[in-house]
C-alpha cells in the first residue's frame, strides 16, 4: 500500500457541499454500480447526493463529515453521525460512521485508512465506547477492510436501495 505524502483531513463546511455531493455521487457508483438493479440505483443516487441534501447533512448537529484532499482535489471522505445503534451494538455510548469512500483510483493508498483513523480518533476524544456501521453483505472489498481494521460481526439489517431490499451486517468495534 502507497502512502500519499499530500494528503490532508478537513472537517466538512457548508461551503464544501456542492464538491462533496459530485464526490459522494461518484464513488458511490465507482463502488456499486456495476452490482445493482440500474432503475433503483439510479434512483436512489440522485436522492441522495444532491447538493442540497450534502449541504443539510453537513449542517446537521450530529454529523461530521471528513474530507480527504490531495492539494486542492476531494479524493474521500467519511461521514460519522450519533444516531440510535440497533440493539446488537452493546457497548455504549455508540457512534455511527455511516459512509466511507474514497475515489477508485486511490483504492489501496491508504485513504480509506487515514479517514478511518480520523474517525476512530473523533469517537475517542468524544468519548464513545464504540464505533459501528452497517455494510451491504455483497460489498466485499469494504467488508474485508472493516475486518482489518478489527471490526466485528455483530448483527444484520436490512437497507433498501428503490425496491431491492439488501442485507448488511452491522459491524463494531470497540473503543476502550
Amino acid at each position: 500500500m502507497s502512502k500519499i505524502k499530500e494528503l490532508n483531513i478537513k472537517t466538512a463546511m457548508p461551503s464544501d457541499a456542492s464538491a462533496l455531493a459530485e464526490l459522494s455521487e461518484k464513488t458511490f457508483i465507482e463502488a456499486f454500480a456495476k452490482l445493482n438493479k440500474k432503475e433503483d440505483f439510479e434512483s436512489y443516487v440522485s436522492d441522495s447526493f444532491t447538493e442540497n441534501k450534502i449541504k443539510s447533512e453537513i449542517l446537521e448537529k450530529k454529523s461530521l463529515f471528513f474530507i480527504a484532499k490531495i492539494k486542492d482535489q476531494f479524493v474521500g471522505y467519511a461521514k460519522i453521525c450519533q444516531s440510535s445503534p440497533p440493539e446488537c451494538v452493546r457497548l455504549l455510548p455508540a457512534i455511527e460512521l455511516s459512509r466511507l469512500y474514497s475515489l477508485k483510483r486511490y483504492w489501496g493508498y491508504g485513504i480509506g485508512h487515514a479517514l478511518m483513523e480520523t474517525c476512530i480518533e473523533h469517537a475517542r476524544n468524544k468519548t464513545f465506547k464504540s464505533i459501528w456501521l452497517g455494510s451491504w453483505k455483497e460489498n466485499s472489498r469494504g467488508n474485508a477492510f472493516y475486518k482489518k481494521k478489527y471490526f466485528e460481526i455483530v448483527g444484520s439489517k436490512t437497507f433498501a436501495l428503490g425496491s431491492d431490499i439488501q442485507k448488511d451486517h452491522i459491524f463494531t468495534k470497540l473503543l476502550v
